[in-house]
Formats: structure tokens, sequence, C-alpha cells
């Protein structure tokens, strides 16, 4: 079954390289990654979503991986090895049993989808930084930048709470709301950190947690400053194409 899978997948992925509807998806890939990024963080209070619909869920994101992957890599290497990693990955979440976005009953797939999640942040922190102009892709991208961090720090915290299950040691938080943290208690976590927030209803008590909540928070505030000045830099490059345009063909008196 899961060859199956993977040779149909592989087929798919080079067929749709032939399509206009494969070109358009290549020229909307941040907007689709964010569409498919919001609609994952909508459905996470949903109790046991990640577990009960994975088979569902990890097609459509493996979609828009690839998506990316194809719009952005430029070696015939990176691509087909970060395409291969995919379709691993795509296998292994329908094959094993448990989420494949985050550690559960099985750690292989949600390691997989975290070293995706980190090389796709880098194919779009890269793509961002040769942008010329600021226009719709580019503010999609900036917001997928700032979803990517949040679902890796879910995925280390996730991954840091079923390693202290398996080796018989305290949880990780200690909430006020809930006996056991589930996936969208995670997320919860994750973003409220990276944005600074804290509500306090969850509190890391693992040394480990404690410096990954710091680090989660301050690559937060670096990535808003970094952003923020990319962006003022665009629009000072496209306002300085637009009065060099005006003077080539003469403004008037």
């Amino acid at each position: 079954m899961a060859r199956l899978v993977f040779a149909g997948a592989t087929r798919l992925v080079s067929r749709g390289m032939n399509f206009s509807s494969w070109t358009w998806t290549r020229e909307h890939k941040w907007r689709l990654l964010l569409i498919g990024m919001a609609a994952l963080l909508l459905i996470s209070p949903i109790p046991e979503v990640y577990d009960r619909q994975d088979n569902a869920i990890t097609p459509l994101t493996s979609g828009a991986f690839l998506a990316v992957i194809f719009g952005t890599a430029e070696r015939k290497v990176s691509l087909w090895l970060l395409t291969a990693l995919t379709l691993i990955w795509l296998v292994l979440s329908i094959a094993t049993p448990g989420s494949g976005l985050f550690a559960g009953l099985s750690l292989l797939a949600p390691l997989l989808f975290m070293v995706l999640l980190l090389a796709i942040f880098f194919l779009l922190a890269r793509w961002m930084v040769r942008a010329v102009h600021i226009n719709i892709e580019v503010l999609c991208a900036a917001v997928c930048g700032y979803l990517l961090l949040g679902m890796v720090w879910t995925g280390l915290y996730a991954f840091v709470e079923q390693v202290r299950v398996l080796t018989h040691r305290p949880d990780a938080f200690v909430s006020s709301t809930t006996p056991r943290l589930t996936v969208g208690d995670w997320l919860y976590f994750s973003y409220t950190t990276l944005t600074t927030t804290g509500y306090g209803d969850i509190v890391p008590r693992g040394a480990e947690v404690r410096m990954l909540a710091v680090m989660e928070a301050m690559v937060g505030l670096f990535y808003n400053t970094i952003v923020i000045a990319r962006f003022v830099g665009l629009y000072g490059f496209k306002a300085r194409d637009r009065d060099s345009s005006t003077d080539e063909r003469g403004s008037p008196r």
C-alpha cells in the first residue's frame, strides 16, 4: 500500500509540472501555504483532530509543500531531495499510527515534518531576501514565515513532552485548565510565546522547555524586526525606481 501511494504521488508530481494549473500553483505558492497553515490552526481546537483526520490533513499539507519546493528550489539535487522527503513523510504519516505532524505514538513522521518545516522556512527566507517589490505574495510569505516558526516550536514542545512520557518523567508543562495537554494546547502555548503574550494558564516546568520558550520569544522578536526592515527597504527601492522612471521620461514643470 505504501509503495502504491509513493509511486502514485511521484507520477502525479511529474505529470503536474506539464499542466497550467501547476504553473498557477507555483506562482501562488505562499498564498496556498498560508491558507493551509491557517486551516491547521483553525481545526486545532477540535479534540484529537490531528490523529483522526491524519489521512486527509497530510496529503493536503504535502501538496502545499510541493508547490513551495517546486516554486523556490533552484538546484535539481535540492528539489528532488525535498520532494522525496515530502513523499516519504506522506507515506509514513498514512502508514504509521497517530499524527504525522506532531509527536505522538510515532516519532519518525513528526521528525520528518519538522525537517520539512525548517527547509520550507529556509526557502521562504531566501525568496524574501531576493524579492524586489512588495506584493501579495511577499506579504503572504512573511506571514507564512511567522506561522512556520510557531509550528516548529510546537513540534519541539510535543517532542520533548513525548520523550518525557517514554522515559517516565513528569510532564514538561503544567496547565491550570486541563490535566494533560493536546496538540491544540501546544499550538496555543507556542503562539502566545512567539507573540510574547503569555497568559500564564500553561507554564513550562522542565528546564529544556523553559529555554525553548525563551528562544522562541527572542526569535519572534527578531523575525518581526527583520521583516519590517525588509519591507521598508523594498518600499524604498520601489520609490527610487519610480522616481528614476519619472526622471527618464521627464517630469512636467
